[in-house]
């Protein structure tokens, strides 16, 4: 590098031509690139030497040959607009920050943009910027990944529009990102959530709202919740809202509680219906089938035990077992069906009537609750209706978002992704 350095110079002379060593010229040539820095500063400064800029700037250059590249960054400072006795080399100036930014310098970067986007300045030349930091990003530079992914995206919010390229964007947002740059991180959920774009991603949309989200960025938190409603991940969605919500997005807040409520009547629900099913089956179980049944009748007033214990009663040949009584109770709740043409064989078996044989509409609901009310001078057990929340609320979502190959895209990314995967139902 320092021979096609040497050629972008004028009038820069030769390591040691002073008149005296500078303290750190010795250890500088035994091959210490730290101590180049420091000769290079020496000599420019006239620390132990006399001064001379033109004497320094090829000991800044060994120290970025050697794995130093703010030797290149110092020696560019020096030499773009001239200092000492070092004239102006716009030319060499720029190719020296350039080769410290592709080599991770955070200076040199900031240096080469500095004067690339400079007005009126020899350097600069705007088309040169995003793939200069692209390579300083993957250098290790945050800040080229920073300031090159907002660059790339929209121009540095329209300050330099001839920046702009999405693809390029993209490139060095999610190198930025895997360096932990939070910027390319966000530019990276912008460029891959867009469902209007070319560059739609679903899975990178949903891994880089998650990384937001937890870095505390509210619109990603946001952006996350519709993800998740979309899939129908309501309480993963929920959590989402809610924590945009603590993040101070005020506009989820009503849509958090919302929800929240939602899934606690679910909840609750869900819970009863387990306790309910465990009893039932564990009389089932039992072999105690008619036991089952009344419980699920008169115990809990369910349509659906009633179902599970009268189909399981007639799979083991156990009709027998059940209450008459509960048998009308059954005739009366189920109008028609599987377990309504169990009920009436059973009855028809035992001569109940209500199988029709007394003539038309004997063996309607309404005559089972008549024959009950005859025999035992009550009102017919009734079904409980309650079967917790209908739906659940709509979410808001944008006309893209609820696009149907949109939505699949993002179960299908859900569903791969390891670790994201929380609701077999979703994925299944």
């Amino acid at each position: 590098m320092r021979g096609m350095i040497s050629a972008c110079l004028i009038g820069v002379g030769a390591v040691g031509a002073a008149s005296a060593q500078s303290p750190s010229q010795p250890a500088c040539e035994a091959g210490d690139a730290e101590a180049c820095i420091r000769a290079g500063t020496e000599y420019a400064e006239g620390t132990g030497v006399a001064a001379s800029v033109n004497t320094s700037i090829p000991f800044f250059l060994q120290a970025c040959d050697r794995g130093k590249a703010e030797g290149c960054t110092s020696a560019g400072l020096l030499v773009i607009n001239g200092a000492g006795d070092v004239p102006p080399n716009p030319e060499a100036g720029m190719f020296f920050f350039e080769q410290a930014c592709k080599r991770g310098d955070e200076k040199g970067c900031e240096s080469a943009v500095t004067y690339l986007t400079a007005d009126n300045h020899p350097a600069r030349d705007t088309s040169k910027v995003v793939d200069l930091l692209i390579d300083g990003c993957k250098a290790g530079s945050m800040w080229a990944c920073g300031w090159g992914s907002r660059a790339a995206l929209d121009g540095y919010a329209g300050e330099y529009p001839e920046m702009t390229d999405l693809s390029k964007a993209a490139i060095i947002a999610e190198i930025g990102c895997s360096k932990n740059n939070l910027s390319g991180c966000v530019v990276s959920e912008t460029v891959f959530a867009d469902p209007d774009s070319a560059l739609f991603d679903a899975e990178k949309s949903l891994k880089y709202s998650q990384i937001n989200c937890d870095e505390d960025i509210a619109e990603s938190c946001n952006n996350l919740a519709r993800i998740y409603y979309m899939v129908e991940e309501i309480e993963l969605g929920t959590a989402a809202y809610e924590k945009a919500c603590s993040l101070g997005m005020g506009q989820t807040c009503a849509d958090a509680s919302r929800m929240r409520n939602y899934l606690t009547e679910l909840a609750e629900y869900e819970a009863v219906e387990a306790e309910r099913s465990e009893a039932i089956s564990s009389l089932i179980d039992a072999g105690r089938y008619g036991d089952a049944v009344s419980s699920a009748i008169h115990q809990f007033g369910s349509t659906k035990a009633v179902e599970t214990a009268i189909q399981a009663a007639n799979s083991a040949g156990a009709m027998s077992s059940i209450n008459t009584q509960d048998l009308y109770v059954v005739a009366s709740w189920f109008s028609s069906g599987n377990v309504r043409a169990i009920a009436d064989a059973e009855m028809a078996a035992r001569g109940t009537g209500l199988e029709g044989s007394f003539g038309t509409g004997t063996n309607s609901a309404g005559a089972a609750a008549a024959r009950w009310d005859d025999l035992y001078g009550s009102s017919i057990p009734t079904a409980r209706t309650y079967s917790g929340p209908a739906s659940a609320p709509p979410a808001v979502l944008g006309a893209g978002d609820a696009a149907a190959q949109v939505r699949e895209k993002y179960r299908y990314a859900h569903c791969e992704m390891a670790g994201s995967n929380t609701s077999a139902a979703v994925c299944r």
